[in-house]
């Protein structure tokens, strides 16, 4: 039974063979297999380069990227990593290891201002003549909407704040009852500071 199955691969080897040379004859009969003429490439020429130079391009200890602009192969791996990254790669200059912080912004009226602190705050109101008969705040000008009364510890006077709800004011005045986290913003009229009352703000420190 085997001789049989091997004589049967046998043939249909020789079969297969056969049919391969029948083609190729039949290729080169047909012209595919004719000749192309390509043009002639002239060899390219390899200048060498010196390797006494140090590695340009290196990992630092902190798995940071660092380059040597030495060599001009180096110089143009540089450009290619600063057009993509949009980053500028300097001389042995390593890459930050933690990413810039972003800027802090609060939306005001006149759009988005950089803060530098933020903190909860009980608010009240006042007017104007509250503080003085003459109206004049702690730091000699007059009060008006839009200047707020502080705690020195916790608001420089002269700090630009913003508060939700009353918008940009300048910390210009004190009061013996503001201290610690509270602050007084100054109305205009008696009814829109007692329309105001009591209540918790957040108070945005500008930048």
């Amino acid at each position: 039974m085997k001789r049989k199955i091997f004589k049967t691969l046998e043939i249909i080897k020789r079969k297969c063979v056969l049919c391969l040379m029948l083609a190729g004859f039949t290729a080169i009969s047909t012209g595919f297999t004719e000749k192309i003429d390509l043009p002639e490439t002239k060899p390219v020429q390899i200048e060498e380069t010196s390797t006494n130079e140090p590695t340009a391009i290196a990992v630092g200890e902190n798995g940071q990227l660092k380059i040597s602009a030495n060599d001009e192969l180096t110089s143009a791996f540089a450009e290619i990593v600063e057009s993509s990254l949009g980053t500028d790669l300097t001389n042995t200059a390593e890459l930050p290891s933690e990413p810039i912080p972003r800027e802090e912004l609060v939306e005001t009226e006149r759009g988005y201002v950089p803060y530098v602190q933020v903190m909860n705050m009980e608010a009240t109101a006042y007017l104007p003549t509250d503080g003085s008969a003459a109206g004049i705040t702690a730091i000699g000008i007059p009060a008006t909407y839009g200047i707020v009364a502080v705690d020195p510890d916790i608001i420089p006077l002269g700090s630009r704040v913003y508060i939700p709800g009353y918008g940009e004011a300048l910390a210009a005045d004190t009061g013996g009852a503001i201290y610690g986290y509270r602050i007084d913003l100054c109305m205009e009229s008696y009814y829109q500071a007692m329309d105001f009352g009591r209540r918790d703000v957040t108070v945005f420190v500008l930048k």
